[in-house]
C-alpha cells in the first residue's frame, strides 16, 4: 500500500460489516489509526481485533451515546482528523405499506446519525490542520426506485446535509458523499443471491455488473486523502453507470 493515510486518525461508523468494514480494512492498510463504531458489538469487536484497532458498540441514533464514544475515541487516538459515516439501514417497501416507525428509524440512522457523529466530532476535527468527512449516501439519493420512499428521502437528505456542512466548515474541513449503486453486501444479499434479480440489476448499468465493497472503499480513500484536496461538497456516484441516465 502507498500509505496515503499515514498519520491520520479516522472514525468509521457501520464498521462491523459491509462497506464500513471494507473501508476500515483499506484505511488501516493505508496507515490510518482508526476508531470503529457499530451497533453490532460482536461484529465491530471482531473487525477491531482483525485490524488491531479500537472498536466501540454504538447506535449512531443515540446522541448521548455517540457523544460519549466520540470523546473516548478522540482520547484514544489523540484527536480526530477524519470521519466516514457508513452506518445505514434499508427498508424496501411500497409507500402504501411503509410503517411510519420504519420511516422514522431510517431518518434517525441515515441522516440524524451522521449529524450526531459530525456534531460530536467537530471540536476535534476543528483542531486538525486539515480534516475530511465522507458520508455514504446512495444512488437512491439521485434516482429513487420503487419501494424506497423512506430510504431515498433519507439518503437525499444526507447528501444535502453533506453539501451544506462543506460550505459551513471549509476551508479546513472538507465534506463529500459517496452514492453507491448495488454493492454486494449483506444488506443487498436478497438481490445478488437471486440470479434473475442480479442479472436485471446488472443490465440497468453501463458496466453490466454489480459493485463490490472495495469499489466504495477506494472512493472513500480518494475523498479522505490529499488526492482530493480541492474537492468538497460533492456526491460521487459509485454505481457502474446507473445515475447518468
Amino acid at each position: 500500500m502507498s500509505g496515503k493515510l499515514s498519520g491520520r486518525r479516522i472514525l468509521v461508523t457501520g464498521a462491523a460489516s459491509g462497506m464500513g468494514a471494507g473501508i476500515a480494512r483499506l484505511f488501516a492498510a493505508e496507515g490510518a489509526a482508526l476508531a470503529l463504531l457499530d451497533r453490532n458489538g460482536e461484529g465491530v469487536a471482531q473487525v477491531a481485533r482483525d485490524l488491531g484497532q479500537p472498536g466501540w458498540t454504538c447506535d449512531v441514533a443515540d446522541r448521548a451515546g455517540v457523544g460519549a464514544v466520540v470523546a473516548q475515541a478522540g482520547d484514544r487516538l489523540g484527536g480526530l482528523d477524519g470521519l466516514v459515516n457508513a452506518a445505514g439501514i434499508l427498508d424496501i417497501t411500497p409507500f402504501v405499506d411503509l410503517d411510519p416507525a420504519s420511516w422514522d428509524r431510517m431518518f434517525a440512522v441515515n441522516v440524524t446519525g451522521a449529524f450526531n457523529v459530525v456534531k460530536a466530532a467537530l471540536p476535534l476535527l476543528a483542531e486538525a490542520q486539515a480534516a475530511t468527512i465522507v458520508n455514504i449516501a446512495s444512488v437512491s439519493a439521485l434516482m429513487p426506485m420503487p419501494g424506497t420512499a423512506g430510504y431515498s428521502a433519507s439518503k437525499a437528505a444526507l447528501a444535502m446535509f453533506t453539501k451544506s456542512i462543506a460550505m459551513d466548515l471549509g476551508p479546513r474541513i472538507r465534506a463529500n458523499s459517496i452514492c453507491p449503486g448495488v454493492i454486494r453486501t449483506e444488506m443487498t444479499r436478497y438481490l445478488w443471491e437471486n440470479p434473475e434479480h442480479s442479472a436485471r440489476a446488472a443490465e440497468r448499468v453501463a458496466l453490466k455488473r454489480l459493485g463490490e465493497v472495495d469499489h466504495v472503499a477506494r472512493a472513500a480513500l480518494f475523498l479522505s486523502c490529499d488526492d482530493s484536496a480541492f474537492t468538497t461538497g460533492t456526491e460521487l456516484p459509485v454505481d457502474g453507470g446507473f445515475s447518468w441516465r
